[in-house]
């Protein structure tokens, strides 16, 4: 395992090294597809049969294959059936936003060792916060008892802007070049890192509601709002890595002051942070709301949980937050999709959550400002993978990357 992941690079052989990455996409096609026959992973990675068999011989001896026996078959012989080893290795996927940090661990068949675990590490310009979080990773491979030397990578979604091309998160570190590998010290293992909307449209792509589809958008409408872009069925990162940075479009007239220095941006009025701060100045201002009593008369206790809660409770002034954050997010939506033309459009994020009260506001928005033959053409659902949509979208890039290395 160690000699076909990590030392591949080091091959002086150019055979070896080409035996090395089709094995290593072997490993990948049936980490993202799950079992298979020969002649269907032939198809996929583009080898004769007889080169795949040899090669799945070889990852058998290894201990990181295993045939199944015979398959089903639509006509002539069946096939043999071939998949992972279960735990012959492991992929961890780490979510670190500005509210908590989600660790979790993937066995070789993408199954979570065990559920999400939250942690109150917060994401902020010190780099010791990585200390932290490979404290906790540390204990939970100490508690399921299973060996650093068997994770291939850790996959890390972050905030901010980030450069993939210089491998630099511009807004919490700006001064540390190459902070993958700044990253691998600590951890000390492969890390990759990219931003969350980017690595969420990844999750949905392949083990979510755009799998098998070519052109769809991912919103995570979270504690921000950010956009991830599946073109012709590849992730799209722009230039640099900048893409999707849809929150920051200045949207709304005399708004209030964003993050990034403006004024009126999306992220302001639509992003779960943004509900939670006018719901607190509208409790402040006196408005009745059975959210005072579900946080015991402290405004500050007030979070998107809160107001989701009371809104489905029937409380109006709840429902009042949904509705308007949802205008907002529809009229942005009329941007994506005529600019675009999506087949699908994936909401995600903590907001989703609501999303029986946000639905009907969003497509009253599209119908109002958007050309109806264009939109039509698109269409809108809520994911379906919830809170392990970052972290699997991070262990599943870091698979697709070092596969590829």
């Amino acid at each position: 395992m160690e000699k076909l992941f990590r030392n591949s690079r080091n091959q002086s052989h150019g055979v070896e090294q080409k035996k090395i990455l089709y094995k290593k996409q072997i490993l990948k096609t049936f980490y993202f597809h799950g079992s298979m026959s020969n002649s269907k992973l032939s198809g996929i990675i583009k080898l004769s049969t007889p080169k795949i068999n040899s090669l799945l011989v070889e990852l058998i001896d290894e201990g990181l294959v295993k045939e199944l026996g015979r398959g089903d078959s639509s006509g002539g012989r069946r096939p043999n059936m071939y998949d992972l080893v279960e735990d012959s290795f492991y992929v961890v996927g780490i979510t670190i936003n500005v509210n908590r940090t989600i660790i979790s661990i993937f066995n070789s068949n993408n199954k979570m060792v065990d559920e999400n675990r939250f942690f109150q590490i917060k994401m902020q310009p010190d780099f010791d916060i990585f200390l932290q979080v490979n404290d906790e990773l540390e204990t939970m491979l100490h508690k399921h008892q299973i060996l650093k030397e068997k994770v291939l990578a850790v996959g890390i979604e972050l905030p901010g802007l980030i450069n993939q091309k210089q491998d630099v998160n511009k807004t919490y570190f700006p001064e540390i070049e190459n902070l993958s590998g700044k990253l691998r010290e600590v951890f000390g293992l492969p890390v990759v890192i990219s931003h969350d909307a980017k690595l969420r449209a990844f999750a949905e792509q392949h083990f979510g509601l755009a799998k098998n589809k070519k052109n769809v958008l991912l919103l995570q409408v979270d504690w921000g709002l950010g956009l991830g872009i599946i073109i012709n069925g590849k992730l799209y990162t722009g230039k640099s890595g900048y893409s999707g940075e849809f929150g920051h479009l200045p949207i709304v007239d005399n708004g209030v002051l964003c993050t990034c220095g403006k004024q009126g941006c999306l992220e302001t009025i639509v992003s779960a942070n943004a509900i939670a701060r006018m719901a607190i100045q509208g409790i402040k201002a006196g408005n009745s709301s059975m959210i005072k009593e579900l946080v015991q008369d402290d405004p500050d206790k007030i979070d998107i949980s809160v107001i989701i809660e009371a809104a489905k409770r029937g409380d109006q002034f709840a429902i009042s937050m949904f509705n308007e954050a949802a205008h907002w997010l529809g009229k942005g939506i009329v941007y994506l999709i005529q600019i675009f033309n999506p087949e699908l459009i994936v909401i995600g994020g903590r907001v989703s959550e609501a999303s029986e009260l946000i639905t009907a506001p969003i497509q009253q928005a599209i119908n109002t400002f958007s050309n109806r033959d264009i939109s039509n053409d698109t269409v809108i659902k809520f994911s379906e993978l919830g809170l392990k949509a970052g972290p699997m979208g991070a262990a599943a890039y870091a698979i697709d990357r070092i596969a590829s290395a």
